[in-house]
């Protein structure tokens, strides 16, 4: 099992090599290459190319794994493209790293140290030693689940597409929902329905619930929970992530059945379970993974609030989920309360989180913060016509890289798809990561240690 600490010197092996540079220009790779691929005639339905920013716009959504789309997915590409968009959720869930780990495994090549910090990096971990064959078994664990969610839908979906398009359609949604990709092909039945059609089906719900709490949470915290086989013997980070996502999941579930029980636009017309459910999947789907069956632009005053808020938290670091992430939305928080109590030190599960991880929480949710602002105001000065709610959830929905949407995504200007691209850009790669990459300098010491002074706040 890795461990949570690695010493920050051993990322400084080679400037050439630095881990949030390689991080980001292997995204850009894989957006880029994408973006060909989708704009070639062979990858649209119609077999005519459809717009570099369709192409672009999407192969970024789906890198991303974010699941913002302009065009309906199922409407626009064929088998190609729609291959081409799983490919992309699949690395970009993985982590471009992982993926060509895979080909060392191919080659029987050794993965020397400088790719070893490399995948580190990629996968939000802090401890090189072991990471190999963490990256072995989150392959194989990745595999195994999704192909156990592809034959569970691919049987639902035999009797409405046949046994070969029932097995894409179950594969395609397997994929997407553990990836937090979002991406569906339900167009046919209605464009941009998401699993509308299937919201009261606990076979489709279920399982991509499942998926997606798994891709949410993390092969990191799965293994740690193989190993230990008991809560008290976790590691924080896994006890801290399971906590926090219980309570949001909840949090969300019992918020959401409330506020909608009496919408007629939602759930205010379904029975009991199904109300239930729909709220529980609407829960889930808001950490990241994006998928919808109720019209988004519908729901209550308070559960649009509440849609905002979790999809800014997100899941868990080192997972397919995008957000914040809720361990440091967690330290944050707990944070505060201990500030309120007049405790110096944060305490969580009998451990003390350093002082540092305490400023770079803060510092993540500020540049969040920050950039889902700037967003909202660049997108309602260009497009004053729109509603400003509907562009505030939209920028959340791409920093967050979640991909729920209220339905303006196809009225967007170029100008404003480009603020979106940039959002889900900067919400997968990390903006602390973008931070380093362009700011990081070699740190040297102060000539001179300047006096503490308080200031009023």
């Amino acid at each position: 099992m890795p461990k949570l600490f690695i010493r920050e010197e051993d990322f400084k092996l080679r400037k050439r090599n630095d881990p949030a540079r390689v991080f980001i220009f292997g995204y850009l790779a894989v957006i880029s290459i994408g973006t060909l691929l989708l704009v070639l005639p062979v990858s649209a339905r119609s077999g005519v190319s459809v717009s570099f920013k369709t192409a672009l716009f999407t192969a970024t959504s789906a890198t991303c794994v974010t699941g913002l789309t302009i065009t309906d997915t199922a409407l626009t590409w064929n088998a190609f493209g729609r291959v081409v968009i799983l490919c992309m959720f699949q690395v970009g869930a993985l982590g471009f790293m992982t993926i060509t780990t895979i080909f060392f495994f191919i080659m029987n090549k050794k993965i020397n140290l400088s790719q070893r910090l490399l995948m580190v990096r990629s996968m939000s971990l802090h401890e090189r030693n072991g990471i190999v064959g963490l990256v072995r078994r989150t392959l194989f664990g990745t595999l195994m689940f999704e192909s156990a969610g592809a034959v569970v839908l691919w049987i639902r979906f035999i009797p409405e597409y046949g046994v070969l398009r029932g097995f894409g359609m179950g594969a395609f949604h397997s994929v997407s929902a553990l990836c937090n990709a979002g991406f569906e092909l339900m167009g046919d039945i209605e464009p941009f329905s998401g699993l509308t059609a299937y919201s009261d089906d606990p076979v489709v719900m279920i399982t991509t619930i499942l998926l997606a709490v798994v891709g949410g949470i993390g092969f990191f915290v799965w293994e740690d929970i193989w190993r230990s086989r008991s809560f008290k013997k976790l590691h924080l980070h896994s006890k801290m992530v399971l906590s926090i996502s219980f309570l949001l999941i909840i949090f969300g579930w019992v918020i959401y059945y409330f506020a909608e029980r009496k919408n007629p636009g939602t759930i205010g017309r379904l029975p009991f379970a199904d109300a239930a459910l729909v709220s529980l999947f609407q829960s889930v789907m808001t950490r990241s993974c994006g998928f919808s069956v109720v019209d988004q632009a519908s729901l209550t005053g308070l559960s649009k609030m509440t849609t905002m808020m979790l999809m800014f938290i997100g899941g868990s670091a080192g997972s397919a989920a995008g957000g914040i992430k809720n361990v440091t939305a967690g330290i944050v928080f707990l944070t505060a309360t201990h500030v309120l109590r007049g405790k110096k030190r944060l305490t969580v599960f009998g451990r003390t989180i350093p002082e540092a991880q305490k400023v770079s929480a803060l510092s993540i949710m500020v540049m969040a913060l920050t950039a889902c602002f700037g967003g909202t105001v660049a997108i309602a000065l260009i497009q004053p016509e729109l509603p400003f709610t509907s562009v505030l959830f939209e920028i959340v929905s791409a920093v967050a890289t979640c991909g729920l949407s209220q339905g303006i995504t196809p009225s967007l200007s170029f100008a404003a798809s480009a603020i979106i691209i940039v959002s889900m850009f900067f919400g997968r790669v990390g903006i602390m990561t973008v931070g380093m990459a362009v700011f990081l300098r070699r740190n040297t010491p102060e000539a001179t240690k300047r006096p503490d002074t308080w200031v009023m706040m």
